[in-house]
């Protein structure tokens, strides 16, 4: 019920841009993030993802490694 508040005071299309930046963090956002976002305007920014977190999202599962690293036949051998 707070987040269907926050609509009363920013209005309800901030608080979705709100929302889905939100979500775009962290799949379970609190409402105190949500708040967050609302308060310093972050939800009025371009839609463009900044390029930090989209690095983030390529590279969830760690470092991917060639063959080589696994012990197999170099190229120069």
């Amino acid at each position: 019920m707070g987040l269907l508040k926050l609509a009363d005071k920013y209005s309800v299309n901030r608080l979705e841009a709100a929302c889905k930046k939100a979500l775009s963090y962290t799949p379970h956002p609190s409402y105190k993030s949500v708040k967050n976002i609302l308060t310093t305007g972050q939800d009025k920014l371009s839609d463009q993802p900044d390029q930090n977190h989209e690095i983030s999202v390529e590279n969830q599962y760690g470092y991917t490694r060639g063959p080589g690293y696994y012990g197999g036949k170099h190229h120069d051998e």
